[in-house]
């Protein structure tokens, strides 16, 4: 693999955010702030030695480019922090590349770090980085607000039951079927989270006589499990 030649300019370190330290367990997700070279990208971990990359961008620019982590999403933490093989130096990943697995190196788990940078090792640059927390519950849409796009989202596949490999963006419990629980798991967390750019105002809380009302008419309607 040839790495693109390139020029690194302006600032080379970046000072980040001191985030109180908490080992990433399975399950929780860090989303990559954008600094340079385009970093986008979610984070999961899979099991105490894997995680998932989701939507990653980055433009390929820059000499050794490694994943890595931190005991917390500081600077000082990934400068003596974990490097994760392979190199991604001289590949272009524009989101669309589907989910992407890493493997941490023999006899590492994440019991000791709790932040994940792109790190450009050869200038101790951080090209995006994120803390590790538990996922919102109640939220499907994946926009850190718990409201009604996420109720939406529930009713528009409400009864689909996951073939074998398939996940549906609805099925909150991870039962392989979109019903009741997962209802109960947007109301239950309703207003939760940041509300989006441009939406400062929770969403109405639902009328207690509409949800009565609602769930009722979902609960007969819905199909038994095979």
């Amino acid at each position: 693999m040839r790495c693109t030649p390139f020029a690194l300019a302006a600032v080379l370190t970046v000072g980040l955010p001191a985030h109180a330290t908490r080992a990433a367990i399975i399950g929780d997700t860090a989303e990559f702030t954008t600094l340079f070279h385009d970093v986008a990208g979610t984070v999961t971990v899979v099991d105490e030695d894997t995680f998932r990359v989701d939507d990653f961008v980055y433009d390929g620019q820059a000499p050794a480019v490694y994943f890595y982590l931190g005991v917390e999403d500081t600077q000082q933490s990934y400068v003596d922090g974990l490097q994760v093989q392979p190199l991604l130096s001289g590949m272009v990943f524009d989101g669309t590349q589907g989910p992407l697995f890493y493997d941490l190196p023999a006899g590492s788990t994440f019991d000791d770090y709790n932040g994940i940078s792109v790190w450009c090792v050869q200038f101790s640059a951080n090209f995006g980085s994120g803390a590790f927390s538990a996922p919102l519950m109640g939220d499907p849409t994946g926009d850190g607000f718990v409201g009604i796009d996420d109720l939406n989202l529930v009713l528009a596949v409400w009864g689909q039951t996951a073939g074998p490999g398939e996940v549906i963006d609805g099925d909150l419990s991870g039962d392989g079927f979109v019903g009741i629980d997962d209802l109960n798991a947007v109301l239950g967390n309703w207003n939760a989270g940041t509300p989006p750019t441009g939406n400062v105002s929770a969403d109405p809380e639902p009328a207690s006589a509409m949800t009565l009302v609602l769930l009722a008419f979902l609960g007969a309607r819905q199909p038994r499990k095979h």
